[in-house]
């Protein structure tokens, strides 16, 4: 078979949920007749670009800020003249991005997709501005796409104008995960919780996201405040990167810093899932949600926002609050979840969330 040549796109390159979406995809993905390319306006330090290097796939960084569109789109238009790539896959989170693919059918590429990964913008000064460019940008450019994909419904009525959402143009691309990677493993779990400095018979709530609004950990910092005015001998567990100062503050103010840990994102986040005993996961807005399914994967009960979509939510023994809810109500409710929930990789596997089902079907379309 021919190579083909595969292009990647995403923003920013960073450690996010996107990241380590194609990440897992690429991973377990056949790639024999595949050259394939991640292009990003900026490259940070990530926990997944080494196992992808390795792995053969190339990194290319525009001009290393995402604001300097112009040059953005001049720097990719000359890649795409020079690569002469067989399939631009764009992964995005708001219209304005929506221009690369405009830029790749003008470049003739013949295969273009599409990729929805989020259902909001984060709060800002310039939010309603932001929402205006992206209504118009999504109306005007999404019409150069060949394939429209989604992590959920929600995440394509978000990006994709209505007479593609409307006439169901789209496929829901679930973000898939390796089932077996997650089985919990009880002296790992103890040796973590070691390392940790968790007590024996600690109860630990668990969070994995990037430290920002749309995950919403200043409410989480609430919620745990909430139940240690309970008297719960607990300890919060929180896992990723980004604003973390701010987040360390409020703990303090709320007199929690002695008993919130704080972790960065690693590439063996299932090791710290297993030295949870419940995941709290109150997100404002979600693409899809993956670790709520890491994390039942891994044997853990889980506690999710109404704002998580429902293919991501939708494992019976997850509970899902309204984010409306005070503290204090997440709180109670949180602490009479059943602890011992059934095995959940059978219903995992039926829904198609195995990452071998995903990565194949994306490689379908990338060889067709």
């Amino acid at each position: 078979m021919e190579e083909r040549r595969i292009c990647i796109v995403c923003e920013s390159w960073e450690s996010g949920g996107i990241e380590g979406f194609l990440s897992n995809v690429l991973l377990h993905m056949d790639r024999r007749g595949l050259r394939v390319d991640i292009v990003a306006a900026k490259l940070c330090e990530s926990v997944f670009t080494r196992p992808l290097k390795a792995a053969g796939v190339r990194f290319v960084e525009l001009s290393g800020s995402l604001r300097r569109f112009p040059l953005n789109y001049k720097l990719f238009r000359q890649l795409l003249q020079t690569e002469h790539y067989d399939v631009v896959h764009l992964n995005a989170f708001q219209g304005m991005s929506l221009n690369y693919v405009r830029l790749a059918a003008e470049a003739g590429i013949p295969v273009r997709i599409v990729h929805s990964h989020n259902t909001g913008l984060r709060r800002s000064s310039t939010r309603a501005l932001k929402l205006l460019i992206h209504a118009v940008s999504k109306r005007y450019f999404s019409k150069y796409a060949t394939e429209y994909w989604a992590c959920s419904v929600r995440a394509a009525q978000f990006l994709f104008p209505s007479n593609v959402t409307g006439g169901r143009s789209f496929q829901v691309i679930p973000n898939g995960i390796d089932i077996e990677r997650f089985r919990r493993d009880q002296t790992v779990r103890e040796q973590v919780r070691s390392r940790f400095g968790i007590e024996e018979g600690q109860l630990v709530i668990g969070h994995v996201g990037r430290l920002c609004y749309q995950k919403n950990q200043t409410f989480l910092l609430e919620v745990f405040a909430a139940m240690r005015k309970r008297d719960v001998d607990s300890v919060l567990l929180v896992v990723g990167d980004g604003d973390r100062s701010a987040l360390e503050e409020k703990a303090e103010r709320l007199g929690l810093r002695d008993r919130v840990i704080f972790c960065e994102a690693t590439d063996h986040v299932e090791r710290l899932f297993w030295a949870m005993d419940i995941f709290v996961f109150p997100s404002i807005f979600e693409g899809f949600g993956i670790v709520l399914i890491e994390a039942q994967a891994a044997g853990l009960p889980a506690v999710c926002s109404n704002r998580v979509p429902r293919e991501a939510s939708f494992l019976p023994s997850t509970l899902v609050l309204p984010l409306e809810d005070s503290a204090e109500s997440w709180a109670e409710q949180v602490l009479c979840v059943e602890r011992e929930i059934p095995d959940q990789m059978e219903n995992i596997r039926k829904a198609g969330l195995a990452i071998s089902d995903v990565s194949l079907r994306i490689r379908t379309c990338y060889i067709q």
